[in-house]
C-alpha cells in the first residue's frame, strides 16, 4: 500500500490514538511540520507505519506494530511539549 503526504490512508495495522489538548490547537501546524516533516520523522524513528492528526475527532492517530505504539505516543507527546514550550517562552 502506498502512502501519500496529506492524504488520509492508514495501513492495516494496530491502532492507538490520544486526545489533543485545547492549548495545542494554535500550534498544530508547527507540531506536524512543513509537509508533515515532524510526523514523518517520528513515524520513521518510532517504527510506526503512520501518524495522523484527525482534526474532526481531535486526536492524533498512530498505526503500526503493537509493540511500538506506546513509545511512539510518548515520542509525539514529548515533541508537542517541546514545540509548545518553545512557542510560549519565545
Amino acid at each position: 500500500m502506498q502512502h501519500h503526504q496529506g492524504v488520509y490512508n492508514p495501513p492495516i495495522a494496530h491502532y492507538r490514538h490520544f486526545k489533543t489538548k485545547p492549548e495545542w490547537n494554535d500550534h498544530i501546524a508547527k507540531i506536524i511540520g512543513k509537509d508533515g516533516c515532524h510526523f514523518i520523522r517520528m513515524t520513521m524513528r518510532s517504527g510506526c507505519k503512520y501518524i495522523w492528526y484527525n482534526e474532526k475527532e481531535g486526536v492524533i492517530e498512530l498505526w503500526g506494530p503493537h509493540a511500538v505504539l506506546r513509545n511512539a505516543q510518548r515520542m509525539v507527546e514529548e515533541h508537542i511539549r517541546s514545540i509548545v514550550y518553545e512557542i510560549e517562552t519565545a
